[in-house]
């Protein structure tokens, strides 16, 4: 049985980091978006306390993870190849929604050339390329709200630019909340349910 290396030491340090990190985030942005004197949950002053070091750690890790996409392979792995849009796409989630419950074989086996599959590939790219730059980008004018502008224009409605982006890194921080839901599910996929699990704890899998 030989052994493959999947994720480097700073990948897999990044993700847990990451994915601990925005429970925090999560948990505490929760409270403090509810809160209410009456309710069990953190007081205001330490769920924002807790907020903004959380947010800082992950905007940290973010930097990292990005060098390490530009330094690394790991960056090439989200590059789109051709037959991934959109028969790759579609032949995956007839996968997730079938083919899994049969017991058929994975259309697009994870090896050390090609980790993520076509779906994997356009989710990833926009939870980490898009919807985390928004996210990071609203927090921070909530957090330095006097640099936020007074007025941001949207098609034909005007908001005043605190409420915009108090409106938008709430959407954001529930479709990411969503994400890693599905992503702790799709966590049990692998050709056992904790393969990926421990193969993002030790960096190999067996084959």
């Amino acid at each position: 049985m030989s052994v493959h290396l999947f994720y480097p030491l700073w990948l897999r340090l990044w993700h847990w980091v990451n994915a601990i990190c925005f429970i925090i985030l999560m948990i505490t942005g929760t409270s403090m978006h509810f809160a209410d004197p009456g309710t069990p949950q953190l007081d205001f002053r330490t769920a924002r306390i807790l907020h903004n070091s959380g947010a800082l750690i992950i905007m940290i890790g973010y930097a990292v993870y990005l060098v390490g996409n530009l330094v690394g392979r790991n960056g090439e792995f989200y590059r789109l190849r051709k037959g991934d849009l959109p028969g790759g796409v579609l032949k995956q989630a007839r996968y997730y929604l079938v083919g899994i419950f049969r017991g058929e074989p994975h259309p697009f086996p994870h090896t050390e050339e090609s980790k993520f599959n076509p779906a994997q590939k356009i989710a990833y790219a926009t939870v980490m390329y898009i919807l985390f730059p928004l996210l990071t980008l609203s927090g921070v004018m909530l957090f330095l709200p006097e640099q936020a502008p007074d007025r941001v224009q949207v098609l034909t409605t005007s908001f005043s630019g605190v409420s915009f982006y108090a409106f938008l890194h709430t959407i954001v921080g529930y479709l990411l909340s969503l994400f890693m839901v599905v992503h702790i599910y799709l966590g049990t996929t692998g050709a056992t349910v904790t393969e990926l699990y421990r193969a993002m704890l030790t960096g190999s899998k067996s084959a």
